[in-house]
Formats: structure tokens, sequence, C-alpha cells
């Protein structure tokens, strides 16, 4: 029999998007799914639409409302009883073969911890914005995990991408839980970097899916945050990094956080302007 995945998917006000999300994970030609939906205590009609869903596989945790975002991703998670485990967020979604391929990828290297691919920026309606992204600096197939987190502290940003972009082996996660969101938008580098540090990672240089930018998710406050969480995580890096960073890389660590902040806030200006953070229910303001 194939391997069970676990597809864990943490929720709070999900709608619309978790329709199409849904469905994309309905849809995965891999199909010994777990599909473990975390409802954290939206105030939508996000429980109405869960408790309607009659896929055998799909279950349903209720979680107390306020719980929070690392909370719930980690009780998502650790709800989990496959071999290897997805998240993803209630925003974006899944290539219908993106399971198929990273399982493929990680049975076929079985020193890696994790596969990672690249994947595509979608606006609001659904439109994409920039494809095969992410992944940067990563030029081989298979690479020691330590590496690619080295890569992200240099470049000052996640090279890995959002939990969309990657598949978990299901003990490696499980040993790093919980979720820490004491540096907010480092939730997911933050746990990445636990587990790359075990292991190897294998990379995949094609998009498994898309992640949707919106003007709550990507804007001009949120890039001056990433900019001091990026740091902080930088620096918290560098204290515990063996071989320590040398100058040359402190150097381009910081170089590359402001480099980073800079592209955000100019891709956010952009799109902006062309209306793709507004939905086709929007009207222009």
């Amino acid at each position: 029999m194939e391997p069970l995945v676990s597809v864990v998917v943490p929720v709070f006000n999900g709608l619309p998007h978790l329709v199409d999300l849904t469905a994309s994970i309905l849809a995965q030609t891999h199909t010994n799914l777990e599909i473990v939906f975390s409802e954290g205590g939206s105030s939508d009609q996000s429980p109405e639409f869960l408790a309607a869903l009659t896929d055998p596989r799909v279950q349903i945790l209720n979680m107390p409302k306020g719980t929070t975002a690392a909370q719930n991703w980690t009780a998502a998670t650790r709800a989990a009883t496959g071999d290897f485990i997805k998240l993803i967020c209630q925003d974006d979604l899944l290539n219908a073969d993106a399971i198929e391929k990273q399982l493929a990828d990680l049975v076929h290297n079985p020193s890696a911890v994790m596969a990672i691919a690249q994947r595509d920026i979608i606006d609001a309606n659904g439109k994409v914005l920039y494809a095969n992204r992410g992944l940067a600096g990563l030029k081989k197939t298979l690479l020691p995990g330590a590496e690619v987190i080295r890569t992200a502290y240099v470049t000052g940003t996640n090279v890995i991408g959002e939990p969309l972009a990657v598949l978990f082996r299901t003990d490696t996660l499980l040993a790093a839980m919980p979720w820490d969101d004491s540096n907010p938008l480092m939730l997911d580098l933050s746990t990445y970097a636990k587990i790359a540090q075990t292991g190897d990672v294998v990379t995949r240089h094609e998009s498994v899916g898309a992640f949707r930018v919106s003007g709550s998710s990507w804007s001009t406050r949120l890039a001056k945050l990433q900019l001091e969480q990026t740091k902080r995580w930088q620096h918290a890096y560098a204290t515990t990094a063996s071989p320590a960073p040398s100058q040359v890389e402190r150097t381009r660590a910081a170089f590359g956080r402001h480099l980073q902040t800079g592209l955000r806030r100019a891709a956010y200006a952009t799109l902006r302007a062309r209306g793709s953070f507004r939905t086709g229910l929007d009207s222009p303001t």
C-alpha cells in the first residue's frame, strides 16, 4: 500500500479561500491521505463548511476561541498519524500532483528529512503574479539541511517558503513540536531550522502549489515588522550555529534582510497599484 500522508490545515476565518484549498487537497493524485482540519474558533462560516464535508478521509478538530496560530498549527500537526505530513494554510493551493511528487522525493532520498519545492505567488483572485518562486541559492537536488538554513541566514529570507512547499517526515516534524510564534513571522522558518539540522533536504525546482497574497498578508507595515523579526531570527541563529558565522557572513546577512525588505515593499506597491489585493467581490476604493 502507498504511504499514508497527513495533510493538516489550521483554520481561522478561512472563507472564501478555504473552499478552493479543500478542493485542491481532495483532488490529489496520491489518494492515501488523512486530512485534518483544526478549526481555531472562527467567527465566519468556516465551521459549517467543514462540517458539511463528506469525504471519509477528513477529520475535524475543534479548538476553543482564543487559540493562537502556533497552538492551532501544533494541534493539527500532533493529530497526524501518517508517515509524512504536509501543513498548508487556508488561503493557499496545492497542484494535483504535489504530494505524489514530493513523496517520491523523500522515498528516493532516505537521508532527507524534508522535501521542499518552489511555489507560485497568486493574488486574491487566484491570478499568478510570480511563477516558480523560492529555493534561491539552492542549486543541488540534495543538500545538507544545515547548509539550507545557513543560506536563509546569509540571504536574509526564508528560501524554503511557506509550508505548502514542504513535505515532512512525520517523526522529524513531531520531534520539533511545538510550533513557536514568539517571533510570529518566523513561525515556519524557526521550525524548519530545527528539522533541517537533523539531516538532508531534497529540493524540487518546480512549483507544487500557490501562496496567496492579500492586503492583510503583505503590506508596508508587515515589511517593516518582517525586517525586525528577520533580524531577531538571524541573531538567534548566529548565537547557536556551529561553526559560527564569519564576519563576512554577518555583513551579508544584514545586507540581505534590508534588500529583501526593499524588494518586498516595491512588490507591494506595484501589486496594490494593480488592484491585486482586491477580490472580485470588492469594490475599488
